[in-house]
């Protein structure tokens, strides 16, 4: 599919180095846009995301603990300053970290895993919202269906994390909508990334994708697929919405 409108838009993909960040900046440089992939741990990552888009449009490499608000927001400024301002947010940085339970969990662990997955978005959002009332533009946050769930043994904080990022995703929505800048959401199920590969055993995944009603595990492009739709003009007419990417495996009314 391609987004004429998204052609020589400057997008900024928060934890692009592998997965889904990795997929969606490809996928966008796919679309002549200009793209800034961001790393925190794994540089090789990074470059290696970055090589695939040059294959298509052109792009910057980016460095940032994303729970600290300086850096967040010194690479914000160097990616607007090296695209000449941001047009998409793609708030993709976050990870389960590790499985504890509420009953052995340290305060420690819980407060990381809440800046890893939401201090890390408000850091980034703040710092790219000047832009983005400029450009009119707008944001796409990765949430997802643990969030809605209560996620896996051991995944509760991250669920409440991603459950927390889902509100937020609608207060912005709220807030930037007099702006012209759209927040909207995609909420992915079990996909098949390092992610995945981390903290879930094969046998897990299999057993997964075999109870999921299309019967596999979905892919990193599979979301990015989605994120691109809602930085579209195709949607242009939705703000404060979701879409889970999961196969099936979560549904509602």
């Amino acid at each position: 599919m391609v987004y004429e409108d998204l052609k020589g838009k400057k997008v900024l993909v928060t934890g692009s180095s592998s997965g889904i960040g990795a997929a969606t900046a490809i996928m966008f440089s796919g679309q002549g846009c200009f793209v800034g992939v961001h790393y925190f741990r794994t540089k090789a990552g990074g470059e290696k995301t970055l090589e695939q888009v040059k294959k298509n449009s052109d792009g910057v490499l980016l460095r940032a603990d994303m729970r600290e608000e300086k850096q967040v927001g010194e690479m914000v400024e160097q990616f607007a300053k090296e695209a000449g301002g941001i047009d998409i947010l793609v708030n993709n940085a976050g990870d389960l970290i590790d499985r504890h339970t509420f009953e052995t969990a340290t305060v420690d662990f819980h407060d990381d895993i809440y800046a890893t997955n939401v201090r890390s978005v408000f850091l980034a959002t703040r710092s790219a919202l000047p832009y983005l009332k400029a450009s009119r533009g707008n944001i796409v946050n990765i949430g997802s269906i643990a969030g809605h769930t209560g996620g896996g043994p051991g995944s509760g904080f991250y669920a409440g994390a991603k459950a927390a990022v889902a509100t937020e995703t609608i207060s912005m929505a709220k807030e930037f909508a007099p702006y012209g800048v759209r927040v909207n959401s995609v909420l992915p199920g079990i996909i098949e990334t390092r992610f995945h590969e981390r903290y879930s055993s094969p046998q897990r995944r299999k057993k997964l994708a075999e109870e999921n009603p299309l019967g596999r595990n979905g892919t990193a492009e599979d979301v990015a697929k989605a994120v691109l739709f809602l930085a579209s003009e195709a949607a242009g007419f939705i703000t404060g919405e979701y879409i889970a990417v999961n196969g099936g495996f979560y549904m509602r009314a």
